[in-house]
């Protein structure tokens, strides 16, 4: 099975492979830099179009958007008591794992940008939630 036979190539992206593979012969014959223009090709041709990229996006601002409001009651509790819920916890590793993988899928996409950006917004909610916590943990005890 050669590289332009595989199933999940639409038409307009087999045309590319075939075309260089049509120009390039048999791989036994290939240079160094056969095989780099190729690594760049299956790249390019690989890579997911505007609509897939928006989905991956919606995606993962879908996850964050549940976790964000989860991680800041976990995370307001840890700093008025000390101690989180186990319940929580288990709520956040769920949503933990969805985040990563949409993550994964979104770093994979070439959305670096968008990923460092709700780095950003996590670690602002991580901070205000546990400034509140501890206000309101000094309240509390006095």
């Amino acid at each position: 099975m050669t590289i332009t036979n595989s199933p999940g190539l639409r038409r307009p992206k087999k045309k590319f492979l075939q075309r260089f593979h049509d120009q390039h012969g048999p791989m036994d014959y290939w240079s160094g830099d056969d095989f780099e223009y190729l690594l760049d090709l299956l790249f390019l041709v690989n890579a997911p179009g505007p609509l897939a990229r928006f989905r991956l996006r919606l995606t993962l601002l879908m996850w964050t958007g549940v976790a964000l409001p989860v991680y800041a009651l976990n995370e307001l509790l840890w700093a008025a008591r000390n101690q989180g819920s186990s319940r929580i916890e288990a709520v956040i590793d769920r949503l933990d794992d969805r985040c990563s993988t949409a993550e994964s899928a979104c770093r994979r996409a070439g959305d670096d940008e968008l990923i460092e950006c709700i780095g950003r917004a996590f670690d602002l909610v991580s901070d205000v939630a546990n400034a509140v916590g501890r206000m309101v943990a000094r309240l509390v005890r006095g």
